[in-house]
C-alpha cells in the first residue's frame, strides 16, 4: 500500500512538472508574441525620459553656473575701493584696457566747456549710438550743475577738468595757473567722489597763443614742462569740428572739418563744445558717428585708454609723456 502511495505521489510530480512547463512555455511564447516590442517600446521611451531629463540637469546646472557668472561681473561694474578719505581711486594710465582693441582706427570723441544746457541732448544722442566720449568740464559750470556731471559719469563717460575759469588770465604766472587747475580737478572729485587721474585739457590746448598777452610767448612750453615733472597728461586734439569758431553755426562745415581732418588718419582726437549755443554740432552728431563708424573708427575714452594709445598720442603730439620717476 505504502509502495502504491509513493508511486501514485511521483506520478502526480511528474504531471505537475509538465503541465507547469508547458503553461510557462505557453506563456513565453504569448509574451515574445503579443507583448515583446511594447515592452521594447516602454523601455526605450523610458530612456528617453531619463535621457532627457538629464540633459535638463545638465542645462539647469550650465544656467545656473551662467547666472553666478553673470551675478560675478555685474557686482565686479559696482565694487568700490575704499580709501581714507572715502575716494574711489582710479587705475594709473595704462591700467586699463590691457586686453587691446581689435580696431586699428581710433576715434576719441572729446567735448568741451561744459556742462551746460545742451550737454543732458549731447548725453542723450550718445546713448541712443552706444557712444562714450571724454568731456573736458569748467569747474565753475560743474559746481552750478552737479547732478549733469553725475549723469555724465554714470553713464560711462569721462569726466576730466578744463580749467575752473577758463579766463586766460590764469597763463600770467604759474601761481595763477596752479591755484585754478587745483581748484577744478577738486570740483570734479567732490562731485563724482572719486579721485580724478592725471589727465586734463589746457583751456586753448598746451600751445595756444591766448596765453602770449599774460605770460608771454614763452610760458606754456614752461609750464607743458612743469605740468609733465608734476605727473600730468595734457591731451589736445589732431581734428577739430570748428564749433568754437565762426563755424559753430554752419552744419556743412563743421561736418567737413571733421571728415577732411580724419582724412587718411587711423587716430583722431576730436574737439568738440558742448556749449549752449552749439545746437548745430548736436545736430550733426548723429552724422558724425555713424560716418566715422562706417570708416572703421573704434570709439574710445580716457577713462581705459592703453599704454599703446598714449604712445601714439606722444607721437603725434596729441598729448605730453609724464616724468616717471
Amino acid at each position: 500500500m505504502k509502495k502504491l502511495s509513493g508511486i501514485l505521489i511521483a506520478v502526480i510530480m511528474v504531471i505537475g512538472l509538465v503541465v507547469g512547463g508547458f503553461s510557462f512555455s505557453e506563456t513565453r511564447k504569448h509574451i515574445t508574441s503579443n507583448d515583446l516590442q511594447e515592452i521594447e517600446k516602454g523601455f526605450q521611451e523610458e530612456k528617453v525620459v531619463e535621457n532627457e531629463d538629464n540633459l535638463k540637469g545638465l542645462e539647469d546646472e550650465f544656467n545656473d553656473k551662467e547666472e553666478m557668472n553673470k551675478e560675478k561681473e555685474e557686482n565686479k561694474k559696482h565694487e568700490t575701493i575704499n580709501t581714507e578719505d572715502g575716494k574711489k581711486p582710479l587705475p594709473n594710465i595704462g591700467d586699463y584696457g590691457q586686453e587691446g582693441h581689435k580696431s586699428s582706427k581710433k576715434v576719441f570723441l572729446t567735448f568741451d566747456d561744459g556742462p551746460t544746457s545742451l550737454t543732458p541732448k549731447i548725453l542723450d544722442i550718445l546713448k541712443e549710438h552706444d557712444v562714450l566720449a571724454t568731456f573736458f568740464v569748467i569747474g565753475k559750470l560743474a559746481e552750478d550743475q552737479p547732478d549733469i556731471v553725475q549723469r555724465t559719469y554714470d553713464e560711462g563717460h569721462m569726466v576730466l577738468p578744463h580749467s575752473y575759469s577758463h579766463d586766460y588770465s590764469i597763463y600770467s604766472t604759474f601761481e595763477t595757473f596752479y591755484d585754478d587747475f587745483y581748484r577744478a580737478e577738486e570740483v570734479v572729485e567732490n562731485i563724482l567722489n572719486i579721485e580724478v587721474p592725471p589727465i586734463f585739457r589746457f583751456p586753448g590746448g598746451s600751445s595756444n597763443h591766448s596765453s602770449f598777452r599774460y605770460g608771454g610767448k614763452q610760458f606754456m612750453p614752461q609750464l607743458t614742462e612743469d605740468i609733465k615733472e608734476k605727473g600730468y597728461y595734457y591731451i589736445d586734439w589732431n581734428v577739430s569740428s570748428g564749433d568754437a569758431g565762426p563755424d559753430y553755426n554752419d552744419k556743412d562745415k563743421m561736418l567737413n572739418n571733421i571728415f577732411q581732418g580724419a582724412k587718411n588718419k587711423d587716430f583722431i582726437v576730436v574737439l568738440c563744445h558742448d556749449v549752449s549755443w552749439n545746437v548745430k554740432m548736436a545736430e550733426i552728431l548723429p552724422q558724425v558717428i555713424t560716418t566715422l563708424r562706417e570708416q572703421g573708427y573704434q570709439f574710445r575714452t580716457f577713462k581705459d585708454i592703453t599704454e599703446e594709445e598714449l604712445n601714439k598720442m606722444v607721437s603725434l603730439k596729441i598729448a605730453n609723456k609724464s616724468i616717471v620717476r
